[in-house]
């Protein structure tokens, strides 16, 4: 026999051993037509299937019609139950099937449509069953509705609450199931959300709103979205459009880094360059919906030429604003500042003279938006750069100095720079570049930091009255604050001498002054227990009135604010007296909310005084306190408030030195080191890095000298911790602790590195 001849008998076997295979599901349905109409809103009917395959069987079942679409979130039958269990072999399940809608196939369809009733099993492999079923389609889709938004178009700004208004109108004579859903902006923004079902009455037109929350303006950028809302039933789709314009909104705020310079960065030990450039770093923070534009002009400020029995008048531009000075190189102009920080560089290059002193050269730097409807904060800002000659000031001091004589060495090295009385107050300014010192001798001192000394900077001598506090303004650090003997308040701005006076009633020592965090209020604290809130946030030339006044129990001897909204000030006074002060004017509106503390020292529990309080700028609610019988103790003050005053401190009350009385203590910003200076002589430094019950002293003592010790401060930087300490002999020390970087780690306390001594 021929081999094509086998092969085709072959392929015949198989194919007849394929169509006597046995079917082994097998289904019956009860009706083989169901009617839906307007009447009949459900066609029910059941479908029993038999097992007849050789185990245990579970099926499902499945309505399919002819052209459906890929609709799948439309819902037009139900199943019961879903999958059936698991049925002997030769058992049967019974389905029941509700079709209560139109399969998803062309819409406005009457007559037959012809369904499938398809039966599957997940345990019989490649097995199914299909049976026909007509379903009859009498009246059911009507007439859509008209549909249409209030307003061609909605505006809201960021953070606002805007309902998005429609009218639909059922026109047919019969009432109308409807689903509404509005598409175009983030489901997010509906609180109450997108979708909407309504039954529509006939003949009335329908309101229709969405409520709508924008939310901030980083989150909802400005621009026209489009809306849709899509009305669906048993009727045609409706589709109506519409828009929604998110204003713009927010601000951007800029700063300068740092604001101040030197030229050169690095000055030679025996000669410094030519030529130098000193680099600032302008930030911008945009936090509005849009992305302007961002230019920035830099001008060169100086003082006009002047005779010398001329009066000192303010500083004038030197070029057009919109060009750079020459020297002056900045970066390419921001054309779509971006959400968050951005930075400009900006480089200002200077020859230096080879003779002479430290050169002040000012700038000042604006940035500009392209649209006004969103601000710039801190728009302009001032930039200092010290020019140093070629020649080190110290190398021509030297040749004067040889040229003079010995008797004019003699006299330059004992004519040091420094106070005359006893210092009574210490500050390093926000960067750590300088000290601010006042002092009995009516003298208030600024101290450039220089490596390890200090360098006087500017003294400011002409008061007539001894200075009990100085306090640099926060923020820019370009305002101090100083409190006076006879009770009188002074504000100096630092750039251009102006002042302005805050004057109380009476004769009353000024004993703290204490700026809130944004620099817009001052709290004075006096002898008699007075203390005074001042709104600075304009400057005055003289101002009486305070904004509020608070009358305390107890003399005042230190405060400080605690917590992370200026809504607490701590007071110490004389007579174990610490005590919280609610200053938020929201709350207080002008009461005398004070909540005493449960201090007391010792073992004995004899009265002291409150010499000092300090809190740290990182952790706002840990507060040190001192007393004059030489104990220093840590307190948690939100753990005070929460108890309404029924707490201890962290770490009980502990001599730091040797019962000396303590005069001033000072909290690093990072709340990681504490320094502590008293009448003994002694400044110590105390690391905190292990406050609780496995609390460890240690002490590092920094000065041992034989005059008290007035005052003290501390700021810690990433290499090391500086001490700033005022002593009774009139001289302001400057001391660094270097921090073991090896064992520095984020988010938690530094080590010191080994004394050396």
């Amino acid at each position: 026999m021929p081999s094509h001849l086998q092969v085709n008998i072959k392929d015949c076997e198989a194919m007849a051993e394929v169509t006597t295979t046995k079917k082994q599901i097998i289904t019956e349905l009860s009706h083989q037509q169901v009617t839906l109409s307007a009447q009949q809103t459900t066609a029910v009917f059941y479908a029993t299937v038999w097992n007849d395959s050789d185990r245990f069987a579970s099926f499902q079942v499945k309505l399919l019609a002819a052209g459906m679409t890929l609709e799948a979130s439309k819902a037009w039958y139900r199943l019961t139950p879903a999958v059936s269990s698991k049925i002997p072999i030769g058992d049967s399940t019974r389905f029941q099937i509700e079709v209560f809608d139109l399969p998803p196939i062309a819409q406005q369809f009457r007559g037959a449509i012809d369904l499938t009733v398809e039966v599957t099993s997940r345990d019989l492999e490649n097995q199914y069953d299909r049976q026909p079923l007509r379903l009859l389609v009498e009246g059911i889709q009507g007439a859509p509705p008209s549909l249409g938004f209030t307003a061609p178009s909605f505006q809201a700004l960021p953070g606002e609450r805007v309902p998005i208004t429609a009218q639909i109108h059922n026109s047919t004579g019969v009432p109308q199931a409807v689903t509404l859903r509005l598409s175009g902006l983030p489901d997010l923004w509906f609180p109450d959300g997108v979708q909407q079902t309504h039954t529509l009455p006939s003949g009335k037109p329908q309101p229709i709103q969405f409520e709508c929350v924008v939310p901030a303006a980083i989150q909802a950028p400005s621009d026209l979205y489009a809306l849709q809302l899509e009305a669906t039933g048993r009727f045609p789709t409706v589709i109506t459009i519409g828009q929604f314009q998110v204003l713009p909104s927010g601000q951007i705020e800029f700063a300068c880094t740092p604001l101040e310079g030197a030229i050169p960065e690095v000055l030679g030990r025996w000669q410094n360059p030519t030529w130098g450039a000193t680099t600032f770093t302008l930030q911008f923070h945009n936090q509005s919906n849009i992305q302007p534009g961002v230019q920035v002009s830099v001008q060169e400020l100086q003082p006009p030429r002047r005779w010398f029995w001329q009066k000192s008048s303010s500083l004038e531009t030197t070029s057009d604003p919109l060009v750079l000075p020459e020297g002056v190189s900045l970066g390419e102009p921001i054309a779509a500042l971006p959400p968050g920080p951005s930075s400009l560089p900006l480089t200002i290059q200077r020859r230096l003279p080879w003779l002479g002193w430290a050169r002040l050269r000012r700038f000042e730097v604006t940035a500009h938006s392209s649209t006004s409807t969103i601000p710039i904060q801190n728009q302009t800002h001032q930039l200092k750069v010290h020019l140093f000659p070629v020649m080190p000031f110290w190398l021509q001091v030297l040749g004067i100095l040889l040229a003079l004589g010995l008797g004019s060495l003699v006299w330059m090295l004992l004519s040091a720079p420094g106070h005359r009385g006893p210092v009574t107050s210490v500050q390093f300014n926000g960067q750590g570049t300088e000290v601010l010192s006042g002092s009995e001798d009516q003298t208030v001192l600024r101290w450039q930091m220089r490596l390890e000394h200090l360098r006087q900077r500017s003294r400011f001598s002409d008061f007539g009255r001894a200075v009990r506090v100085a306090r640099y303004r926060p923020v820019n650090n370009d305002q101090v604050a100083l409190g006076f003997e006879n009770g009188e308040i002074r504000i100096v701005n630092l750039l251009t001498g102006k002042e302005s006076q805050l004057t109380p009633d009476k004769d009353d020592r000024v004993f703290a002054l204490v700026f809130s965090h944004n620099a817009r209020t001052l709290y004075s604290g006096h002898g008699s227990g007075l203390m005074l809130q001042w709104d600075i946030s304009q400057f005055e030339p003289e101002q009486t009135t305070p904004q509020q006044a608070y009358k305390i129990p107890f003399p005042i001897q230190a405060m400080t604010l605690v917590g992370r909204e200026d809504k607490y000030l701590a007071i110490g006074g004389q007579h174990n007296h610490l005590a919280l002060l609610n200053v938020d004017p929201i709350i207080v509106k002008g009461s005398n909310t004070l909540l005493n503390l449960p201090y007391s020292n010792g073992s004995d529990g004899e009265n002291a005084d409150v010499t000092s309080l300090s809190a740290a700028a990182e952790q706002p609610n840990l507060l040190a306190v001192a007393d004059t019988r030489g104990y220093i103790s840590l307190w948690d003050t939100q753990s005070c408030l929460q108890t309404q005053g029924s707490c201890t401190p962290l770490k009980n009350h502990w001599l730091g030195h040797s019962g000396s009385s303590v005069r001033a203590v000072a909290l690093s910003a990072s709340g990681c080191f504490l320094a502590s200076a008293a009448d003994n002589g002694q400044v110590k430094l105390w690391p905190l890095k292990g406050i609780g019950s496995s609390f460890a002293l240690e002490e590092r003592v920094l000065e041992h000298g034989s005059q008290p010790m007035k005052a003290v401060d501390v700021i810690e930087t990433r290499h090391d911790v500086w001490v700033a300490s005022g002593s009774n002999d009139g001289r302001v020390r400057l001391h660094q602790v270097p921090i073991a970087s090896k064992n520095r780690q984020e988010n938690r306390c530094p080590a010191l590195a080994e004394d050396p001594s």
